[in-house]
């Protein structure tokens, strides 16, 4: 079977969608079929990109750019002429390498119609991916958007759903009675096999949102868990600087005189991300309730599972559902003096605290294995290829 994927964000370095749809792609591949990652527009920014390939093989996985440059222009005309001759030269590819399956993100309205159209020429199947309910900032759609939503649904033969909740919303909103598979978070084991020493480190790797993965209120609980225990640090990775709550961040850090207990790490590489997973005290991921956690599944949950490290986490979502508190995670209320608690008990109970991060790992292993879940999106889509 030839599979295309079409993605929306930087490859091979790159964050959540980028680590599922390589998942994807890789597993594909180690089954025997042939995958490529197709990357429409360019995603970078400046000339200090990781991701300077246009074309190339990663991890066994074929990617190729549609565009001469992965940087996008700086001038707004460039950009959309960037964005225009990418998307028509992924028609013309599609249309020449005849793939029977396209898996797309998300991408223009436009685009999407566009998909179709080059799909009655080929007859392949689009699937879209889909981890996160749509318009997810708003706690309720208007009956304009969920038109336009149901619309853009019907361009699609099927969809790749995150989980069963997302799933729920697809059909109750969107009446969609499409081809559907469910499909978690997903994880490959990793290959360290050396024991690395333990740090004095709290680690998170989220978004820098308060009403995305709660930010702020980790920081407050960091202060109040920093007043007892001063050797340690709260490592965060990637960079804050675009985020909305940028002001607040660094504002609640000054207020509690934290600046020399957070390290902020800037990206880091696949291996230098590892090694902090692994070496950390504990991983932390606090999502508030709202509309948009209680749909989607964190793609980092997974990576803090496999590491075998004991996870702090709320109970939103599938997460509380599928997990088992001081079995295989931590679970914790959404407020900073609940937090601060369980992590004093993962310093004070280290034995206790490492063998629930061992049943994580063990759970991630047996639920979230990217070849198991490879295996059963083949199968599924060659049922319905027939």
């Amino acid at each position: 079977m030839k599979i295309a994927l079409l993605l929306n964000q930087s490859y091979p370095n790159g964050y959540a969608l980028t680590k599922r749809f390589h998942l994807y792609a890789k597993g594909f591949v180690k089954k025997g079929h042939q995958a490529l990652i197709i990357l429409p527009h360019p995603t970078e920014k400046n000339k200090d990109t990781l991701n300077k390939n246009t074309s190339g093989i990663y991890d066994e996985v074929p990617f190729r750019y549609m565009s001469s440059s992965t940087i996008r222009s700086t001038s707004f005309f460039k950009r959309r002429q960037q964005d225009f001759t990418g998307s028509i030269k992924t028609g013309i590819f599609l249309l020449q390498e005849k793939p029977e399956i396209v898996i797309s993100s998300n991408f223009s309205y436009v685009f999407f119609i566009y998909l179709r159209i080059i799909s009655l020429f080929t007859s392949f199947k689009i699937f879209r991916e889909r981890n996160e309910v749509d318009n997810l900032k708003e706690d309720k759609m208007s009956k304009f958007r969920l038109l336009r939503v149901r619309v853009a649904n019907n361009l699609f033969h099927g969809s790749v759903v995150i989980n069963q909740q997302l799933l729920n919303y697809m059909k109750k909103e969107l009446n969609d009675k499409k081809l559907n598979i469910i499909v978690p978070v997903l994880v490959e084991d990793s290959k360290r096999k050396e024991k690395l020493p333990i740090k004095n480190t709290i680690v998170y790797t989220g978004t820098y949102r308060e009403r995305k993965d709660g930010i702020l209120t980790i920081l407050k609980s960091f202060a109040e868990i920093n007043t007892k225990y001063q050797d340690f640090k709260l490592v965060l990775t990637g960079s804050p600087q675009r985020s909305k709550d940028y002001k607040k961040i660094v504002k609640t850090i000054a207020a509690n005189k934290l600046e020399s207990q957070i390290i902020f790490t800037g990206y880091l590489s696949e291996e230098d991300l590892w090694d902090e997973l692994f070496t950390a005290r504990m991983l932390i991921i606090t999502k508030p309730e709202n509309r948009q956690n209680f749909y989607n599944f964190p793609t980092k949950m997974g990576e803090y599972l496999i590491s075998g490290r004991p996870v702090i986490s709320t109970r939103v979502g599938v997460v509380g559902e599928i997990m088992e508190d001081n079995i295989n995670i931590i679970f914790t209320r959404y407020n900073s003096s609940d937090i601060s608690k369980k992590m004093e008990f993962v310093i004070n109970n280290p034995e206790l605290a490492t063998k629930i991060g061992n049943k994580g790992r063990e759970f991630a292993l047996s639920n979230f294995n990217y070849l198991v879940h490879a295996e059963r999106m083949l199968n599924f889509f060659s049922d319905n290829l027939k």
